[in-house]
């Protein structure tokens, strides 16, 4: 092909506006990309934190309200210390005196006892901004499994008989704390309504036990504490009793997060969510206020404020785009005229002539390429033709080695059967021998192990004329290895080192196995392997160096120049036999 730098191009495979391209990619491209990256991840952590902010605000002012609902609860559980009628109608309560039937003592003004009890409950159970549902006193001692309670719904004192063993509970409950309130959630049914605050009264004078006090208050009191935390869909906001129930929850509690929450991690998995974990403690009550975010939920509501930075990004690389089109399309074009001279001259083209827009440089350049192309294409040609040449003649050079050695060998053998007399046995060999010829003389030099094999074959059954049932043999030739390819004669001289080495001077039988297969190495290489074993007298490997063995040494170098890693191992005990292989690795495993 000729032609001018007028004519038009076609398109190069690699051509220097790609590799403009990737320059300008990298230099800008690159380095806004990697702005753009880092200020999301900065927003994204700075995001993240603030709202860790936040509702840690909201965290700390939900403690604090707890902590007063809490509070005024315990305020309640301080009356019968502060009011010392209370104190001596739970005494009367715990000696049975209020019981229906019982005989009052004339001096006990048992009546304007329970009423200032069930009037001043009453009134703190309606006065208190906690919602407060009923308030409960079980006295201990005789009237044990009494009830005495003040309820909102009712009016009066009412009593009711529950079992020792609901007291006992309720004493079980209170006994860690001491003094102290106990507050939990004693609702036996889920969503949890109300939660408890449980006191043991002690008498005021003596010190002794009179009974539980409880107070009901319903948990819709609570809520309003825990309004500035917000839940998105996949966050939750949890709060525990001393026992551990959940008695609030706003959002989805999913399995296994309760768990990580209370484990006192900041920071918990659970499937493909990662989540922050904040917790609380109001006052000594023993609960545990959690709060469990959802990062993605975070991030997806910071999702404008990517978008923006992603638009700003995005209109930086358009604007550095514009700037590099303006600035690089006459160098480019120019360019991409000398890369294609270049291929053009690769390819052996040596009449195309480079030519480029008014560059002084770049025209010093395509001068050169013009002027030095021919003799570079010629250079490049003459050294691949000596190469090509050099490597056949040393490949024929080795093959013709091997047949006047095969030769001299056989003949050796028709002299001493025409000694011996065996004309007959003479004459079948000479015809076996000139099938071997046909196989020799053939002008490829390349076979394949089905062939390799064939013709070992017949050689030994040649030399069966000669030794007969003194040799045996048995060929198996591998599934989907016969048609591979091998060089040719690198069998049969092995197999002949096996019948001249290998056969004992007496009368002992030798076995020849040849088979081939493909093996592959534990690095994933796949190789077809041509092994030849016998069962003959074997020898010391370490003398196999030393000795002069032409056939042996003829098939090493010819599987160098076959193909790159093929070689040739033996492996040898004497007394035992020999096994020699042809490791000839595959290009692929299709191969």
């Amino acid at each position: 092909m000729s032609g001018r730098g007028s004519v038009m191009q076609p398109k190069v495979e690699l051509n220097f506006r790609h590799t403009y391209l990737r320059c300008f990619l990298i230099s800008a491209v690159v380095p806004i990309l990697a702005i753009f990256v880092i200020l999301s991840l900065y927003y994204d952590r700075e995001a993240v934190s603030f709202s860790r902010e936040v509702l840690a605000g909201a965290m700390d002012a939900g403690e604090n309200a707890l902590e007063t609902s809490f509070a005024e609860i315990e305020q309640i559980s301080f009356t019968p210390y502060l009011y010392k009628e209370v104190s001596q109608t739970m005494t009367y309560m715990k000696n049975g005196f209020l019981r229906p039937g019982v005989e009052g003592y004339g001096y006990l003004d048992l009546a304007s006892l329970e009423s200032n009890y069930t009037m001043l409950f009453t009134k703190m159970l309606h006065s208190s901004q906690q919602k407060v549902q009923a308030i409960s006193f079980y006295p201990f001692g005789a009237a044990l499994g009494d009830c005495y309670a003040i309820e909102r719904d009712t009016a009066g004192l009412s009593r009711t008989q529950v079992s020792a063993a609901e007291v006992d509970r309720l004493y079980g409950y209170t006994v860690p704390h001491g003094s102290a309130p106990a507050f939990l959630s004693l609702d036996g049914d889920e969503p949890h309504q109300t939660y408890s605050l449980l006191r043991t009264i002690k008498d005021y004078d003596s010190g002794k036990e009179l009974g539980i006090l409880r107070i009901d208050t319903s948990l819709s009191s609570l809520a309003p504490c825990l309004v500035g935390m917000q839940v998105t869909e996949n966050s939750a906001l949890m709060l525990c009793d001393s026992q551990g129930q959940i008695v609030y929850c706003d959002g989805t509690v999913k399995p296994g997060l309760m768990e990580q929450a209370q484990g006192g991690a900041d920071e918990g998995v659970l499937g493909s969510q990662r989540y922050t974990f904040q917790r609380r403690s109001p006052g000594s009550t023993g609960w545990t206020l959690f709060h469990a975010a959802s990062v993605s939920d975070i991030r997806l509501s910071n999702a404008g404020a990517t978008f923006l930075i992603f638009a700003v990004t995005l209109l930086a690389f358009l604007a550095a785009f514009i700037l590099y089109r303006a600035q690089s399309a006459n160098m480019i074009s120019s360019i991409e005229s000398i890369l294609y001279a270049i291929r053009q001259l690769q390819e052996g083209n040596l009449s195309y002539v480079c030519a480029v827009k008014d560059k002084k440089e770049l025209l010093m350049i395509a001068d050169a390429l013009n002027k030095t192309g021919k003799k570079l294409d010629d250079l490049i040609r003459t050294e691949a033709e000596a190469r090509t040449s050099q490597s056949k003649a040393e490949y024929l050079a080795l093959q013709s080695q091997i047949n006047p050695h095969f030769l001299y060998n056989t003949l050796n053998g028709f002299i001493a059967l025409n000694r011996l007399g065996e004309k007959q046995l003479l004459e079948t060999s000479i015809i076996q021998l000139t099938k071997l010829f046909r196989y020799i003389c053939s002008n490829s030099d390349v076979s394949t192990p089905a062939r390799e094999f064939d013709f070992a074959t017949q050689y030994l059954e040649l030399q069966k004329l000669r030794f007969e049932e003194r040799i045996t043999y048995t060929v198996v030739v591998g599934e989907g290895t016969g048609d591979l390819p091998v060089p040719k004669l690198v069998i049969q001289p092995i197999v002949e080192n096996c019948i001249v080495h290998g056969m004992e001077e007496d009368d002992e039988p030798i076995e020849i196995i040849l088979r081939s297969y493909v093996k592959k190495s534990g690095e994933g290489q796949v190789a077809l392997i041509l092994e030849v074993v016998d069962t003959g007298v074997g020898f010391d490997t370490a003398k196999l160096r030393d000795s002069p063995r032409v056939g042996l040494n003829n098939v090493t170098q010819r599987l160098n120049l076959f193909r790159e890693g093929s070689h040739y191992e033996v492996s040898s005990t004497p007394g035992r036999g020999t096994t020699a292989r042809i490791i000839i690795p595959l290009e692929s495993a299709r191969q």
